[in-house]
Order: C-alpha cells, then sequence, then structure tokens
C-alpha cells in the first residue's frame, strides 16, 4: 500500500477550509494565480515559497517574500517539514498534515 499524501490545509479567515494535496515533487505557494497552491491573501507575495518533496521528505522554501515564511513561529529560509506543523505565510495559517490524527479540534488550523 502506498504511503499517504501529504497535504496542506489552509483555515481561511472566513472558517472555510483549503486543502491542497502535495502530490508533486515541486509546488509553489503564492497570491499569483499560476500558482499550485495559491493564497489569496494581501500580505502573501506572488511567489512566496516553494514546496518540494525529496524522496519521503518534504522540504518548505522561502522565495524571499515581503512578509515572511514561518514554520511552528519561527521564520524560515528551509525547512524540513513534519506532521502536523503550522506554516504561517503573510497572515494566512495553515497545516502540513501527513495523517489525520494531526488534526485534533485544537490544532485545526
Amino acid at each position: 500500500m502506498a504511503p499517504p499524501v501529504a497535504r496542506l490545509v489552509w483555515a481561511k479567515g472566513n472558517g472555510d477550509r483549503a486543502e491542497y494535496p502535495l502530490d508533486r515533487d515541486v509546488l509553489l505557494v503564492g497570491r499569483d494565480a499560476s500558482a499550485d497552491i495559491r493564497i489569496d491573501e494581501p500580505l502573501v507575495s506572488r511567489a512566496h515559497a516553494r514546496i518540494e518533496r525529496r524522496g519521503g521528505l518534504y522540504f518548505l522554501i522561502d522565495l524571499g517574500s515581503t512578509n515572511y515564511t514561518r514554520v511552528n513561529g519561527a521564520v524560515v529560509a528551509e525547512q524540513e517539514l513534519k506532521d502536523g506543523d503550522e506554516l504561517v505565510f503573510g497572515r494566512a495559517r495553515c497545516r502540513f498534515v501527513v495523517d489525520d490524527r494531526s488534526i485534533t479540534p485544537e490544532s485545526k488550523p
């Protein structure tokens, strides 16, 4: 059985959620309409960050964004992602999820 595909879960300010499967080796995160993971928020750069899958691991790389990329509250240039990590692009809060158990009522992004 193949391992589950990781995904990024964005809890929008209006209470909606958007889920993005991380099913390719490189995905662009940003506000631009051409971004693979489009986060349409004013403080998110057009090309804010990139998520790369290297083997079975995922990495988040900031692309020189104006309002930084954070993982679990820390500003990062590049960071390996772990199940349940909170990723923040501008003011948009997302959760990196590999296993559904990492999203509990108190940890929902």
